[in-house]
């Protein structure tokens, strides 16, 4: 186990959190601050797809930073060398409201993926800030002038635009709005009700 896991384990408090992400960040010469958090969710969503849920609670800051749908962030796992850029799946109100971000992960043989597919809820991994412009809503206003929107996604890719449904862009307000998901069969389509 790496000396980072171990701290890690014992480390009860956001203070001490923070100043090992920013002393590991130093270590390893790099730019990028790594705030790290719990899982507080890792489940089954589709064929080869999982729900995660991460705990940012204690990082009020980070989480009143994801602002708009279709943001993305990184995540790196204490062992990992490479991390993994996931876009958040949950609407920015549930991290402000709850101090959770939401991802939809595809698994994939050997990569960083695979391996936080396979932890379990209270593991702590890495996160990065918020990054990205996320989608900008302002082009499809008002509701009146734009009401046809047409929506495409493809397997895991549904992510951002899980989190634009549920931020809300008016779509009762539109005449015809439509989302148009593929995915290689109906076991590997997430999100189905």
């Amino acid at each position: 186990m790496s000396i980072l896991r171990r701290l890690h384990l014992n480390l009860c408090t956001t203070t001490r959190r923070r100043r090992l992400a920013t002393a590991s960040a130093a270590l390893r010469q790099d730019t990028t601050v790594w705030t790290p958090a719990p899982l507080s969710k890792v489940e089954h969503a589709a064929e080869s797809l999982f729900h995660i849920a991460i705990d940012v609670s204690d990082a009020p800051d980070h989480a009143a930073s994801h602002t708009l749908a279709g943001q993305y962030l990184q995540l790196r796992l204490p062992d990992a060398l490479k991390p993994s850029f996931l876009a958040i799946a949950s609407p920015p109100k549930l991290a402000a409201a709850r101090g959770v971000f939401e991802f939809l992960v595809k698994s994939v043989a050997g990569s960083t993926a695979e391996a936080l597919c396979a932890l379990k809820r209270g593991d702590v991994v890495e996160l990065s800030q918020v990054m990205g412009n996320g989608f900008n809503i302002d082009r499809i206003h008002p509701p009146k002038n734009f009401g046809t929107v047409l929506v495409f996604a493809t397997g895991s890719g549904i992510s951002p635009i899980r989190s634009l449904i549920e931020s809300g862009f008016d779509a009762a307000k539109r005449s015809d709005v439509r989302l148009y998901y593929g995915a290689r069969n109906l076991q590997r389509m997430a999100y189905q009700v």
